[in-house]
């Protein structure tokens, strides 16, 4: 639970201590007003998102809120799990209520690791890598082998563009979580992005093979045999991804090209049509370059 995707100590103390500050008459104190709440342990709480919600993008739908949609989210908050609401309320930018529910709660969590791994969720998605990596580093000294904190501490450097370190969190992260699909994930689409298509393929094969109609990972392993040239089959994985995915370009330009290369040229040609522009930088150049390149076959 909780991959992705400053809260300080002294803040949270005095949020909990302020909430016990209440105007009490003498005569209705009972030893109930004295019993602090339970401390509870890793082991008391799921450490995955309910799968009983059907997501668009199913692969990695119990470990991150990313694999959602809008609608999906909406089902998601009816769940009473506080960690679940301060995540969704992140995902939201609601960060002031996000705060004030893990404050709540803190006294109850303080030994979960998945509670600093929610707090620095938050952080990170504030664009606050500092406060995010002091909270990641608090649920690993609770348990060292978290997978959850050690693969969002890749996606943290990943963000910062520091590739080099983000590959090695996923590896760790990889390594202490041998059955998490996120960390596979990630670690094959760095991979993947260098080129690395012999270590990146099998990780995605054997995510595929138990979500088999994912979009995200038909759409990886048909990159992975375009990079190989190997169209005819990187074709009967981009074929399979709902059309309504080809509008994106990080999946309608190499399905673009890849029609181009097995002599589809019209559909080439009404792929790329319908592909929009993107706005980052290395793939609007990416899309001049296809659309240069198919421009040549009208």
């Amino acid at each position: 639970m909780n991959y992705l995707l400053l809260i300080s100590l002294a803040i949270l103390s005095a949020c909990s201590s302020a909430d016990q500050k209440r105007s009490v008459k003498v005569e209705n104190v009972t030893n109930e007003d004295f019993k602090k709440p339970k401390i509870l342990a890793a082991k008391d709480i799921p450490d995955y998102y309910p799968e009983n919600i059907a997501a668009a993008s199913p692969a990695l739908q119990d470990e991150t809120l990313d694999r959602y949609s809008a609608n999906e989210l909406k089902k998601l908050a009816e769940s009473t799990d506080p960690l679940l609401e301060v995540s969704l309320l992140c995902s939201k930018r609601d960060f002031e209520k996000s705060f004030a529910v893990a404050s709540k709660i803190f006294n109850e969590y303080q030994k979960v690791p998945g509670y600093w791994n929610v707090v620095a969720n938050c952080h990170l998605n504030q664009g606050s890598y500092r406060k995010a990596l002091l909270f990641y580093n608090k649920a690993l000294e609770i348990n060292p082998g978290y997978g959850p904190a050690l693969n969002n501490i890749g996606v943290m450097y990943s963000r910062q563009g520091l590739d080099q370190k983000a590959l090695i969190a996923f590896e760790r992260a990889n390594k202490q979580a041998k059955f998490s699909k996120t960390p596979k994930y990630n670690l094959a689409r760095i991979y993947l992005a260098y080129g690395l298509v012999d270590l990146a393929l099998p990780l995605f094969q054997a995510l595929h093979s138990n979500s088999p109609q994912d979009a995200d990972l038909l759409n990886a392993l048909g990159n992975c045999y375009f990079l190989m040239s190997d169209y005819q089959r990187a074709w009967s994985y981009f074929q399979k991804i709902p059309a309504e995915h080809w509008e994106n370009a990080e999946y309608g330009l190499n399905i673009a090209v890849t029609l181009s290369k097995i002599s589809k040229k019209a559909e080439a040609l009404k792929v790329l049509k319908n592909t929009q522009e993107p706005k980052n930088g290395k793939l609007r150049n990416y899309y001049a370059a296809v659309e240069k390149q198919l421009g040549a076959l009208e």
